[in-house]
């Protein structure tokens, strides 16, 4: 995992009612690109909820934490890489829509 994911999967911890990717720039000062970035790999992190942005009419994304048992079972393959390794799409759940996209 990379070090910004820790960081960002240890301060949502602490915010269990969420935090908007702003307010974790705000807190935490890594580049807001960075930051959305992070968030779509993040393990155990997902957007629980939309709320108004704060400087335009539209909306921002609540991301939340949650806890993952230690014996929960993980996918093998799962990458960029092991992309080649997948043989049939359809067995493929664990690709985002953006990989799917590309393809």
């Amino acid at each position: 995992m990379k070090s910004n994911h820790n960081v960002i999967r240890e301060l949502l911890k602490r915010h269990p009612e969420g935090l908007k990717s702003r307010e974790i720039v705000e807190i935490t000062g890594i580049d807001k690109r960075v930051v959305n970035k992070a968030l779509e790999s993040v393990f155990g992190v997902y957007i629980d909820r939309w709320e108004k942005s704060v400087f335009r009419n539209t909306l921002s994304a609540v991301w939340v934490v949650v806890d993952v048992p230690e014996n929960c079972p993980k996918p093998e393959n799962t990458g960029r890489r092991s992309r080649e390794k997948i043989c049939n799409p359809d067995d493929a759940i664990f690709l985002n829509r953006r990989r799917e996209i590309n393809d």
